[in-house]
């Protein structure tokens, strides 16, 4: 690893804690003040529908220009967006309108953001060490909504939605400025002479899409993608119901803290694990592997009576394990990417991925929810299981390499 890197991750960290922070205290003065659940909904829709539409063209933008440039844009875009919503908050201006248009000027900026990230680690960053990079900025995806959520909650209540608003932008500001320290070699993600032209970037997109289409792994990786945060959605919506199951109406609330935080402890123990272990390999046995793992956790689950003696921590032991599956099954295939793509190509493959990924992620809860309203979820955790395990197996064999 090397000051570059570490730059980049001491931003990540301040901007993410900061935005977790953001996020719940949006959410608590919308329901606060409206009391309305459609309205806290439209709100999350606003946070994230134009970064997954925006995905599969912004990617052209990032691969166009300099990436450092637009990190470090958007950083202080979005830090400038917050603070002059805390002005209006403090001038007493704030209505549903304004947090939906803040919000979608928040999501367009991390539609090229988020694709930036991953394209630049392989720039600043050994090839050797992309896997440990990968689950290094990962540990910090998870500690940060783990320590955002604790810390968020205890804020609003102790100083008050402004204060947070304000540190919020704060955060963009200095994650901008440790990323403009930030030393990327030149000839990545840079081009000159078609500059902005709208006839050039959708030539990009097209070459981009090409190149996707052109190579099996690449659109095996993509399924992958697609798996896996299919997957996350799946259990999100589960774990109320499993946590009902267990300890009642009365407890659930309780038991389903304990169940978030087992999935959240294993995505952020094995990102940390596989950072410090230096012989580890991101390539196919470890991601397919990985996604078999996921398979063979739902069929335990499935297997695991709720109301005996011992359920909880049997599934506290299965979450565990399956956000440690799920975060070791991502590490790999972002790695696998990073080494097989031409970094020219890596905004617009990296931008895709995100969009293809995120919208599984509605869409697993979408369709788990209408299905638990038909047939039991231990019945799910089954056929999921089931459904996964030959998938990941074909998936081994096809992938070249």
């Amino acid at each position: 690893m090397n000051q570059n890197f570490y730059l980049l991750l001491a931003g990540q960290l301040v901007s993410q804690v900061g935005d977790k922070f953001h996020m719940i205290a949006i959410a608590f003065w919308v329901l606060k003040t409206t009391g309305s659940s459609a309205q806290m909904g439209a709100v999350l829709a606003a946070s994230l529908v134009p970064s997954l539409l925006l995905g599969f063209i912004s990617g052209a933008v990032i691969d166009r220009f300099n990436r450092k440039f637009i990190i470090v844009g958007t950083d202080m875009f979005r830090g400038i967006i917050i603070g002059l919503f805390a002005v209006l908050f403090y001038l007493g201006e704030i209505n549903l309108t304004v947090i939906l248009i803040m919000q979608v000027l928040l999501s367009v900026n991390a539609a090229f953001f988020d694709p930036a990230i991953p394209a630049i680690i392989p720039t600043i960053v050994a090839k050797e060490d992309l896997a440990a990079a990968n689950s290094y900025h990962q540990f910090i995806n998870g500690f940060s909504t783990i320590a955002g959520a604790f810390l968020g909650g205890i804020l609003v209540s102790m100083a008050g939605y402004l204060a947070v608003f304000v540190l919020n932008a704060v955060s963009f500001m200095l994650s901008a400025l440790f990323e403009g320290f930030i030393r990327i070699p030149q000839g990545n993600g840079i081009e000159s002479g078609d500059g902005f032209r709208v006839r050039a970037l959708f030539r990009d997109m097209k070459a981009g899409y090409r190149y996707l289409l052109s190579n099996s792994n690449f659109i095996l990786l993509l399924i992958m993608v697609m798996v896996i945060h299919f997957f996350v959605g799946s259990i999100e919506v589960m774990m109320p119901v499993i946590a009902q199951e267990i300890a009642g109406e009365s407890g659930g609330a309780r038991v389903l803290g304990f169940l978030q935080s087992a999935f959240g402890a294993g995505t952020v123990g094995v990102a940390l694990l596989i950072g410090i272990l230096t012989r580890f390999k991101a390539g196919k046995a470890t991601l397919f592997g990985a996604v078999f793992c996921i398979g063979v956790v739902y069929m335990g689950g499935a297997m695991v009576n709720p109301e005996t003696t011992g359920a909880f921590w049997l599934f506290v032991c299965l979450l565990f394990l399956l956000g440690g599956s799920i975060i070791c099954a991502g590490i790999s295939f972002r790695t696998m990417l990073q080494m097989g793509i031409d970094n020219d190509f890596a905004g617009r493959v990296f931008a895709v991925a995100g969009s293809l990924g995120n919208g599984s992620i509605p869409l697993a809860m979408i369709s788990y929810g209408m299905l638990m309203e038909v047939m039991p979820y231990r019945l799910l955790l089954m056929v999921s299981g089931m459904l996964l395990l030959p998938l990941s197996l074909y998936s081994y064999m096809k992938y070249r390499g």
